[in-house]
């Protein structure tokens, strides 16, 4: 059916949830934002749910460890201390038991809730002007 709308997410959002209608396309455009914080630095950052973790921290000028971006190497792996996560592939890097611990791979998680994530190692990156 032509007119039926299909449902995408975008990496560009309003602020909060909201429904976007995009008349050229009859597409409904659901946005929903998240809040991470960082710790122990105590950082945070607002992040939509279609943007993975590591790249919504470089947006907000914080580096975390990372490496092939694809979560085989492990590199940027750290703990969630609580909310929910998402991953695109089925067999991310990690064992039952690190998933267990709450060890995540920040390159290919995506938010479902607001986070809290443990990475001591995160460094702020410069900004520009």
């Amino acid at each position: 059916m032509a007119n039926t709308p299909r449902f995408t997410t975008e990496t560009e959002i309003a602020a909060g949830p909201s429904i976007l209608q995009d008349e050229r396309h009859h597409t409904m455009i659901f946005h929903t934002e998240f809040t991470v914080r960082i710790e122990p630095k105590g950082w945070t950052f607002t992040t939509p749910e279609a943007v993975p973790l590591l790249e919504a921290a470089r947006r907000s000028a914080i580096n975390l460890p990372s490496s092939c971006r694809n979560g085989t190497c492990r590199t940027c792996m750290c703990r969630l201390l609580s909310g929910q996560i998402r991953y695109q592939i089925e067999w991310p890097g990690l064992s039952s038991d690190e998933k267990k611990d709450g060890y995540i791979l920040p390159c290919i998680a995506y938010p479902q809730s607001d986070l809290v994530i443990e990475e001591p190692r995160a460094t702020a990156l410069p900004t520009s002007r």
